[in-house]
């Protein structure tokens, strides 16, 4: 159980896990190695961004199809896999659209990451995964809607790893994550369906967070079943963030 703790660990920190392979000073001493240095280090200075980056991930916001009541979304990359960060995104339609008021829908998510039940400590491990927030879209031409709205957003970890599972990287040592980060977004954007009767459209979407002044895109190609993208943090540990995701709308 102690191997399998260290082992789930270390996925949990696989950004940091990159410093492990920076005994040599050789390696050190190369452009990549020095690369996988400051990206250690910069995750380790604040582990709350990335796994913040990796939650918005799982968020969408895109309004629901003009000819359905809702969506269930699930993200597999980049968080089921590598993370085993399950996760759920659900869209639900109030209102629809009328000749001068906007379609409105309500948005939540919720997360939990498989491998926190794994790890033994002192201290038993706490995840806190969720968003919720409303969306106005308008149609501009029979294929664009614009839209737009605001959504609170929250990830939260507490894990302290018991002596047999500390991590250690060289100098570095990890035997505790403990962060906590939320912010209210605003967020605005726009959706392109050629044509009404084909799932495929194309999102666009920018948002801004009041807290920690945070500006992130995103880029979404939906098909029936399948949004493929990415999303862009400018100041994150890794600018772009390409995903992968399965909805089902009904």
């Amino acid at each position: 159980m102690k191997k399998i703790s260290k082992f789930l660990a270390t996925v949990l920190l696989i950004i940091s896990f990159q410093l492990s392979y920076l005994t040599a000073e050789d390696f050190i001493n190369t452009s990549l190695g020095q690369e996988l240095l400051n990206l250690g280090l910069k995750f380790l200075d604040n582990p709350g961004d990335f796994f913040f980056n990796v939650h918005a991930n799982n968020e969408d916001f895109s309004p629901v199809y003009a000819d359905k009541n809702g969506s269930i979304r699930f993200n597999f990359l980049p968080a089921f896999l590598p993370f085993t960060w399950a996760n759920i995104n659900v869209k639900a339609k109030l209102f629809n659209e009328q000749e001068i008021l906007p379609q409105i829908d309500l948005v939540g998510q919720y997360g939990d990451m498989l491998a926190l039940r794994f790890i033994s400590g002192d201290v038993e491990p706490s995840f806190n995964d969720y968003s919720g927030g409303i969306v106005f879209s308008k149609s501009a031409t029979d294929e664009t809607k614009l839209y737009g709205g605001v959504k609170y957003s929250n990830v939260a970890m507490n894990v302290k790893l018991s002596s047999s599972s500390v991590i250690e990287f060289g100098d570095f040592r990890v035997s505790e994550l403990n962060f906590k980060v939320n912010d209210i977004f605003v967020f605005t954007g726009l959706v392109h369906q050629k044509d009404i009767n084909k799932p495929s459209r194309l999102s666009v979407q920018m948002g801004y967070g009041f807290e920690y002044k945070k500006i992130v895109s995103r880029i979404m190609v939906s098909k029936k079943h399948m949004d493929l993208g990415m999303d862009i943090y400018p100041e994150g540990l890794f600018v772009i963030h390409p995903f992968l995701s399965y909805h089902w709308n009904f």
